[in-house]
């Protein structure tokens, strides 16, 4: 299994409406290899907010092809601005990880390697 996060950085009081836009389902669940959407709000943040996406494959090449999809893109071509014409999202940190213990209450542990 292979993980990817994505920690947005967003202008404070703007996190809502980002994490509204992730509600909108844009084809990440066809894609062969998903296994998992997960949106999280930071809660306690001060000066700023933050939204955490955490999606899970089968292995690095379904995210690569997710990655390259035109889906990939049409979801990710217009960035959330504010009334005022700002972008909402002012950074934001991908990171890539291969799972190796996969414990729920389903499977009580798995382990993935």
């Amino acid at each position: 299994m292979y993980m990817v996060t994505n920690t947005i950085k967003v202008l404070e009081c703007y996190g809502k409406d980002i994490l509204e836009r992730f509600k909108v389902r844009q084809g990440i669940e066809e894609m062969p290899g998903f296994v998992e959407l997960k949106v999280l709000e930071h809660l306690g943040l001060e000066g700023y907010e933050e939204v955490y996406v955490h999606t899970l494959w089968e292995d690095k090449e379904s995210f690569e092809n997710w990655f390259s999809s035109r889906a990939f893109h049409l979801a990710h071509r217009n960035p959330a601005m504010t009334p005022d014409g700002r972008k909402m999202v002012i950074g934001n940190a991908i990171n890539h990880y291969n799972v190796i213990v996969d414990s729920n209450k389903t499977n009580s542990v798995g382990y993935v390697r």
